[in-house]
């Protein structure tokens, strides 16, 4: 998914473990992948769908813009615009019984 967030955007990317390696979800053998409408403020939005067994890791990846600090409001004329500092933020969890997904320690 990606979304408009202030000057920049926000994205959400979902890996599954394969081994030591992370794999995209939607490389996963049998993965299914569904458009959704992309609603105000969306650039784009998908579902994926995977059947996966009980225990196997899955890895959640949010790339947000860093906040702006606060500058006066003449400042943007006295210096070129900078690129969007980016943060990342990386949440792992696993399939339990179910298919139901609970949060894990880092691999």
């Amino acid at each position: 998914m990606e979304v408009v967030d202030g000057r920049s955007t926000r994205r959400t990317h979902w890996f599954v473990r394969r081994g030591q390696a992370w794999v995209k979800a939607a490389e996963w053998p049998g993965a299914r992948e569904e458009r959704r409408e992309a609603g105000p403020g969306t650039v784009w939005e998908r579902v994926l769908l995977l059947a996966l067994p009980e225990g196997e890791r899955l890895m959640r990846v949010d790339v947000r813009p860093r906040p702006l600090p606060p500058r006066d409001p003449l400042a943007y004329l006295r210096s070129s615009a900078p690129g969007a500092a980016k943060t990342t933020r990386r949440l792992y969890y696993s399939v339990e019984r179910g298919g139901r997904l609970v949060p894990a320690a880092e691999p």
